[in-house]
């Protein structure tokens, strides 16, 4: 039987934000993940988007415009922001849901990803 996997979501996000892995009561700490209460839940993901919104601002795009990849990651971040209210609205808790699982293993993709541009757009510098 595979468990919840909080512990693996806190620290991909302490990564993505660049804080110290293990740090207690943390918006993002594993017990948030665990307890599941949506005002909590909505933190996270507000802190998300406006993290990611920072990152992106230090990154120059090849191009801009509708369709290009610029504006599908601002179009991400302004989703984030959506589906934090969306969520910060539920009454019902989501503990140890799978879809926190997804949203966890896409973090740790985009912050792979990210850290890999960010480092060869250092290197262009």
């Amino acid at each position: 039987m595979v468990t919840f996997d909080a512990v693996t979501i806190e620290h991909t996000l302490a990564r993505f934000l660049g804080t110290e892995i293990g740090d207690r009561s943390t918006t993002f700490d594993a017990d948030v993940f665990r307890a599941g209460a949506p005002k909590d839940l909505s933190k996270v993901l507000e802190l998300v988007a406006d993290t990611f919104e920072k990152r992106i601002a230090s990154l120059s795009f090849p191009v801009e415009g509708n369709g290009t990849a610029k504006a599908q990651v601002e179009g991400c971040v302004s989703r984030l922001r959506d589906l934090a209210d969306r969520v910060k609205a539920r009454r019902s808790p989501e503990r140890e849901d799978y879809h926190w699982e997804l949203f966890g293993a896409l973090m740790m993709g985009i912050v792979g990803l990210l850290e890999t541009i960010e480092a060869l757009c250092s290197a262009k510098q």
